[in-house]
């Protein structure tokens, strides 16, 4: 779905990108018209508009094998999306370790925040660090990811009760805005809790799924 905008100017579309950028803009869709006469500019590499941190919360050795074991689990089957074609290209293959079910504007969207995912879209922003673009305006790329491990002595998921668990929540926040193509620009955040049991057994994995990505085009 597309929400039409139509400013007079530069400035509208600019304030639209912040607000994309910033996490508010709308979960559908929008649309806004390149100013007229405007030309594409190069622009060089520059590293400083294309960040990724990634932040691992493991204080002992205990917990770091928690988190890999939950970056390295794999996808729940039962909550894979379906693919918009079969025959679609861009169709992810059939195997039990692909994160991904779809792309959008050249990329691929996660349904499961697994290391590879992880791996992917750090590699992503490292390439465009590096690249040169002709676009409109400036190019810019973030990824920001956080793994942290708590204890519970009770706890409720999905509808399911444990006791003396531990769980490990991953969340990746990633946006791209005019990097992929000279017009777009998309951003997402994808959240997985796993749930072990005191032997480091996975008990559950919650956050498989459909993704949603707001996509903004000038």
């Amino acid at each position: 779905m597309k929400l039409p905008l139509a400013p007079q100017s530069a400035a509208p579309w600019r304030r639209l990108a912040c607000a994309f950028l910033a996490g508010i803009a709308s979960a559908a869709s929008a649309s806004a018209a390149v100013v007229p006469g405007a030309e594409p500019k190069d622009f060089p590499p520059n590293p400083a508009q294309h960040r990724a941190a990634v932040h691992r919360e493991a204080p002992d050795a205990a917990q770091a094998a928690l988190i890999a074991a939950a970056e390295a689990a794999l996808p729940s089957p039962d909550k894979r999306p379906p693919a918009a074609s079969p025959a679609d290209p861009s169709a992810p293959p059939a195997d039990p370790k692909v994160w991904w079910y779809k792309e959008e504007l050249g990329l691929r969207i996660p349904f499961a925040l697994t290391n590879q995912a992880l791996a992917y879209y750090t590699k992503i922003v490292a390439q465009y660090a590096q690249q040169s673009f002709k676009r409109y305006t400036q190019p810019s790329s973030h990824l920001d990811y956080r793994a942290s491990v708590q204890a519970h002595a009770q706890f409720s998921l999905d509808g399911r009760a444990f006791q003396e668990v531990k769980v490990v929540t991953l969340k990746l926040t990633f946006s791209e805005n005019f990097a992929a193509t000279a017009t777009e620009g998309l951003q997402f955040t994808k959240e997985r809790l796993v749930v072990f049991d005191s032997a480091g057994k996975i008990l559950h994995i919650s956050g498989d799924g459909p993704t949603e990505v707001p996509i903004l085009a000038i």
